[in-house]
């Protein structure tokens, strides 16, 4: 019984100090000046996250379609009524 106590505190203490061990590499190591390659790369990823569209902007879009679609659907309804209200226009 003692032995089992002794070898799990022991595989507790090895598992706690490897992740800690891991862990501490995760830290980023001092800020280096940004290289002509990284700083490109920052100022498109600037460019992109301007240039994304905001829920606001995505629901006024939308809306327009709505009714730029519903327009042109009761043009369509009254040129079609328009025909068959007068099949035969004169000429």
């Amino acid at each position: 019984m003692m032995k089992k106590a002794l070898g799990t505190m022991l595989s507790a203490v090895i598992t706690l100090s490897l992740l800690m061990s891991a862990g501490g590499m995760a830290f980023a190591a001092k800020r280096k000046p940004l290289t002509p390659e990284l700083a490109a790369k920052v100022e498109n990823h600037r460019r992109q996250q301007e240039q994304r569209v905001t829920q606001p902007q995505r629901e006024t879009a939308a809306q327009s379609l709505k009714d730029q679609r519903l327009k042109v659907l009761k043009a369509k309804r009254d040129a079609k009524r328009s025909k068959q209200n007068n099949p035969h226009p004169i000429q």
